[in-house]
């Protein structure tokens, strides 16, 4: 009788291979990120080094390779791990750094993209005001990833082991919110406050690039010339932010959702059990989709790339033939009349047999 009840309870294994299931549409997407994240943000940060002159774009572009290439080698796999252990995710050490770390490069992300907006509103709307050197532009950089830490920091108290409790006294070991602090006031209060800081930035954006926007309709050549505005500069921008609002927002919303209402919006059927955490890692896009855009809105760095990728498919075209060239050459040796351009050759076993003939 114990053992036909106790046969009714998966094992925590079971439990873990059905989550991790459910979780596969998340997983196959965050490895792809991963592979044309990094390759795309290797690509930008050679090209921009190399090939452009130093100025304020270019060092909030290299900022935000830098930044992106990072959540390609850190914040994504991380996430990878959780999915692929989401009941068995024993080492709470690694959990708490790997979400720390990861909420860094979230939170710098978005002061970068809001920094550029703030530059480029200065850059266009008020030319006079003041002065940004690159060494400023750098510093600006730099100091918004140190706030980005400041910010950041609770999550090494919120995040942790979340214990999850299933029929038959079965525990399981999940990399969420800590279970010592899940009760408490302190995970409300930072999600309120990370909340707070992407409202901002959102509504922020909105108002500066719809200002630039108002400014560059009313300008001429001449006051771009004087001004030295380079409007495909605003446009790449532009395209940067939409995609980090388009891509930030349905964290957010998932964020307020089960901070307000306990996450009990959605009924939980297999489409939305496997796509709430898809969505809820939608923000990764941002670090992969930068690549594109500098692509797709900037000439030079589109020729450069072609440029490159062409010369890499003839390196490797030449070295392929240079390698089946002596198989080519030997199988000219192979052929019925022993002839290569016309001249004959006389097999080595027939003249060895006329030496011996000789010979004798």
């Amino acid at each position: 009788m114990n053992s036909s009840v106790t046969n009714v309870f998966k094992s925590l294994e079971e439990l873990d291979a059905d989550k991790v299931q459910q979780r596969l549409p998340t997983i196959v997407f965050l490895s792809i990120l991963i592979v044309f994240g990094i390759m795309g943000n290797v690509v930008v940060l050679i090209v921009y080094c190399r090939k452009y002159r130093s100025s304020t774009f270019r060092t909030f572009i290299l900022t935000l390779a830098v930044a992106d290439l990072s959540s390609c080698l850190i914040g994504m796999p991380m996430e990878l791990v959780d999915q692929l252990y989401p009941l068995t995710f024993y080492n709470e050490e690694f959990c708490k750094i790997g979400k720390f770390v990861g909420q860094i490069l979230k939170i710098w992300s978005a002061f970068i993209v809001f920094l550029m907006a703030v530059v480029r509103y200065q850059k266009i709307c008020r030319p006079f005001r003041m002065f940004l050197s690159i060494k400023f532009a750098r510093n600006l950089c730099i100091s918004s990833m140190f706030v980005a830490v400041l910010v950041s920091w609770p999550f090494l108290i919120v995040k942790g082991t979340q214990y999850k409790h299933s029929d038959g006294g079965i525990v399981g070991h999940a990399c969420s919110t800590d279970s010592d602090v899940k009760e408490t006031i302190y995970p409300f209060v930072y999600t309120i406050i990370t909340f707070a800081i992407y409202m901002f930035v959102f509504f922020g954006l909105l108002i500066l690039y719809t200002l630039i926007i108002v400014k560059l309709r009313h300008h001429n050549e001449v006051e771009e010339e004087k001004h030295k505005t380079d409007p495909r500069i605003t446009k790449i921008m532009i395209a940067i932010t939409v995609a980090f609002v388009v891509t930030y927002l349905p964290d957010c919303i998932l964020d307020a959702n089960s901070t307000f209402n306990e996450g009990n919006m959605l009924p939980p059927s297999p489409a939305v059990v496997g796509s709430l955490p898809l969505l809820a890692r939608a923000y990764f896009i941002n670090n992969v989709i930068n690549p594109i855009i500098y692509f797709a809105g900037d000439t030079k760095f589109r020729k450069i790339v072609i440029k490159r990728c062409v010369s890499i498919y003839h390196f490797l075209l030449r070295r392929n033939i240079q390698t089946s060239t002596p198989l080519q050459l030997s199988d000219t040796f192979k052929t019925e009349d022993h002839t290569i351009s016309g001249t004959t050759i006389v097999p080595r076993l027939q003249t060895i047999n006329l030496r011996q003939m000789t010979d004798n």
